[in-house]
């Protein structure tokens, strides 16, 4: 039964590490500390979804009006030159989503069994 520790901490890693960031807490009855990481990386991803949504919606209205052409280069050169535009915010949503991941399995590691 020594071992039972051990694993459930495991599969919390691995929950925070593939499936979201605080989900390992909610394994291990930490729901409050879960939150800490799951809620800002929530928001982040909202966030950083709804800027790839905009840009997808701008794409799109250039082919359906003609003005792009269905060529995969021309579509990826316009989807990068629009993600040049992103500014400060997606660069924090970005930043704020990878350091709860980091932070939740930095976490998940520290918590005692």
């Amino acid at each position: 039964m020594s071992g039972s520790p051990l694993s459930k901490r495991h599969l919390a890693l691995l929950l925070s590490a593939l499936v979201f960031p605080g989900s390992g807490h909610f394994l291990l009855g930490r729901k409050a500390r879960g939150c800490l990481f799951l809620v800002p990386a929530l928001i982040a991803l909202v966030i950083i979804l709804r800027q790839i949504m905009a840009r997808l919606d701008q794409v799109m209205a250039q082919i359906d009006s003609g003005a792009l052409p269905l060529d995969v280069q021309l579509i990826a050169a316009k989807v990068d030159a629009l993600s040049a535009n992103d500014g400060p915010g997606m660069t924090l949503a970005v930043s704020v989503l990878a350091a709860c991941w980091v932070a939740s399995l930095i976490d998940t590691l520290l918590i005692k069994p």
